[in-house]
């Protein structure tokens, strides 16, 4: 167990438990991680200062070995990094209208399955998100989306080129169809973004 982590945490999803493995990550990827400035985000109490982002993008042997995803199913980008996949802690920060928001933990890992006949390949991009507002509870979410050729494919066989958002009912309808591909975030989700924490803080692969 790495030095990060407690022995016996707790994977009941309680605010408890959002905390720690967000505060766990911080201190990783804040060693590990690409320091950067999130856009329409500041510093809390000076909106004159962006706020600091940090991520790490993922190889293709952890994205294989945490998510069982086929390497033949990640794409390589040219410095060796498997494509849209990374994990990304943003700290304590505040909106343009000074609203509070918590450290945030966001996870994005994409696979891409090739199809028979010609047909372009499905990409297949699952999220994992932990987020609030300061002082408010965290709330955790798991999100998978499908797309061919940069288009998303609804879950609920919904004509998305049907749609107009200026319409009140279609952008409810939209909203729903989203919200059918996402859930609360589980016990297994977060054993698993334990077990990538604690891949890279050991040894940065």
């Amino acid at each position: 167990m790495s030095e990060y982590f407690l022995d016996n945490y707790d994977l009941a999803l309680d605010q408890e438990t959002l905390v720690a493995i967000v505060q766990a990550a911080g201190k990783v990827l804040e060693e590990r991680g690409a320091e950067d400035l999130e856009n329409g985000r500041y510093k809390i109490g000076d909106s004159s200062v962006a706020a600091n982002i940090f991520t790490y993008k993922l190889s293709p042997e952890i994205v294989h070995h945490i998510f069982s995803i086929p390497l033949e199913a990640i794409c390589v980008s040219s410095d060796g990094h498997a494509e849209e996949c990374e994990i990304i802690y943003l700290p304590e920060s505040m909106l343009e209208d000074c609203t509070q928001c918590s450290a945030e933990l966001g996870l994005y890992v994409t696979e891409v399955v090739g199809r028979s006949g010609g047909l372009p390949p499905l990409h297949i991009e699952h999220s994992w998100n932990i987020r609030g507002w300061k002082g408010k509870s965290l709330e955790g979410e798991y999100k998978v989306e499908y797309s061919v050729d940069g288009r998303r494919i609804s879950p609920s066989n919904l004509d998305l080129e049907s749609l107009d958002l200026r319409n009140p009912e279609d952008a409810r309808r939209l909203i729903a169809d989203i919200r059918n591909n996402a859930q609360s975030l589980s016990a297994d989700d977060i054993d698993t973004i334990y077990k990538l924490i604690d891949t890279i803080s050991q040894n940065g692969v």
